[in-house]
């Protein structure tokens, strides 16, 4: 069991990528301009797209992401999508989509999101200097038996880790998202931090059998006055719940660890074993602890994924 603590990726810190800010189909916020109703404009300074839900007056200058009355945030620009908290904002171009950064230090990557045929992952010690890390993963699944091999569908992989990272104190990490000439590429969310185990590996425990992965969808019924009926789509998450068993010694040191990101988005692992993709979520965790005697103690967690 493992949380990843997250950085939070800074202008500073996003040396390149090939998305730009205004991207394809974004335009600009100008102060003083006229907008009309359902009319979108981005800002900057705050990498987010806002929407027009008042027709604004020519000569009205107060910045949308303070002005409730006529903006709405309407999510993050193209740019800044796999930056944000939300799994299912993508940041998409024409293969191949890279994203180079200099975080400081890290010792592990998740991805979710995913929409590609490979992800390349290159760690240099710092920028322009000797690569330490490099991995190229196929964005499928494995088949589940010789016959899906032979003949199902090729399920697409959306999400991973990358672990055990060295961390540098000034790495520049690439990564690269392709697919085949003329393919579209998209990621939803790149975390970068500091892989937290709750069970030190040296000891016994660990995630126990019948933890779940809870798929739960935004969408929902709507009837009219005439009893006619239509799905209204929206967005869906993952949610998890797992036990974690470990020498009651420990307990406290996993309270305070939970503690961190209470209130933080983070990747959480119930396993990172084959096999296992759905038991990798991205949320709000929480859970208690059971001191069950002087030896065990259990943890009951529960991991609220973001859309």
């Amino acid at each position: 069991m493992n949380i990843l603590v997250p950085l939070t990726i800074t202008e500073a810190m996003l040396a390149d990528c090939n998305i730009a800010e205004p991207a394809v189909g974004e335009v600009e916020w100008v102060s003083g301009a006229a907008c009309a109703l359902g009319d979108r404009r981005i800002r900057k300074a705050t990498h987010r797209v806002y929407e027009c839900v008042k027709a604004v007056p020519a000569g009205r200058t107060a910045l949308p992401e303070v002005d409730s009355e006529y903006w709405l945030d309407a999510g993050p620009t193209a740019r800044w999508a796999a930056f944000d908290t939300e799994v299912s904002t993508q940041g998409r171009i024409a293969s191949p989509l890279t994203y180079v950064l200099r975080p400081g230090f890290f010792n592990a990557i998740a991805c979710y999101g995913l929409d590609g045929a490979t992800l390349s992952v290159t760690v240099k010690d710092k920028p322009a200097g000797t690569v330490v890390f490099s991995k190229t993963l196929v964005l499928q699944e494995d088949p589940l038996d010789w016959y899906d091999w032979a003949f199902g569908a090729i399920k697409p992989l959306t999400r991973c880790l990358i672990r055990d990272l060295v961390p540098y104190p000034d790495a520049e990490l690439t990564l690269t998202l392709t697919a085949p000439a003329g393919g579209v590429v998209g990621a939803g969310m790149v975390v970068l931090g500091d892989l937290v185990p709750l069970v030190n590996a040296d000891t016994w425990g660990g995630t126990q059998p019948g933890a779940t992965a809870e798929p739960v969808t935004y969408s929902y019924i709507k009837t009219d006055d005439y009893g006619g009926t239509s799905i209204k789509r929206r967005r869906s998450a993952t949610d998890m719940r797992f036990k974690l068993i470990l020498p009651r010694e420990q307990a406290d040191y996993v309270l305070s660890v939970v503690q961190r990101v209470l209130d933080v988005p983070a990747a959480w692992f119930a396993t990172d074993a084959a096999g296992f993709v759905g038991l990798n979520v991205f949320g709000l965790g929480s859970g208690s602890m059971s001191y069950d005697n002087a030896q065990t103690a259990t943890f009951s967690g529960y991991v609220k994924g973001m859309v």
